[in-house]
């Protein structure tokens, strides 16, 4: 009974989390999107046949860090959660319970990702087998959702 409990509480808890990064990756690519309209829209493309001017492509490449460090990095920090976590009542937390510090929020949502995207996303699925659920980003940032 105490087993099916928990697997119960377990499988939960991972729809929450899978669902709350759903909707963070739907937030990123919106606004992403928005991004590229707004350069293309600004800087037509010179060129017949482009997509993109020189000039769309740099503001594209300035403003895209600005919004994921805006989006992800700052509320990670400040509160602990991003929009999708506090739709699906999520936390992140470091080992002292509290909301990350800026640099492991920063940590957690570049290098811990980054190193996700190098093991081609395997690094989610250690939330399955690890004791404190901790995905490859958190174990980098020493972070926990909880």
């Amino acid at each position: 009974m105490v087993k099916r409990l928990r697997d119960r509480v377990t499988l939960r808890y991972l729809a929450r989390r899978l669902l709350a990064g759903l909707i963070d990756l739907g937030v990123l690519a919106g606004l992403q999107f928005g991004i590229v309209r707004a350069a293309t829209a600004l800087f037509p493309p010179t060129y017949p046949g482009h997509y993109f001017s020189t000039e769309g492509l740099i503001l594209f490449g300035l403003f895209s860090p600005l919004a994921w460090f805006t989006y992800a990095v700052l509320p990670l920090s400040r509160s602990g959660q991003t929009l999708g976590k506090e739709l699906m009542g999520l936390w992140v937390v470091n080992l002292a319970g509290q909301h990350p510090t800026l640099w492991q929020a920063f940590v957690r949502e570049s290098l811990g990702r980054w190193l996700n995207a190098m093991v081609l996303n395997l690094g989610l699925l250690l939330v399955l087998w690890d004791r404190d659920h901790q995905a490859l980003h958190d174990m980098v940032a020493e972070t926990f959702v909880v």
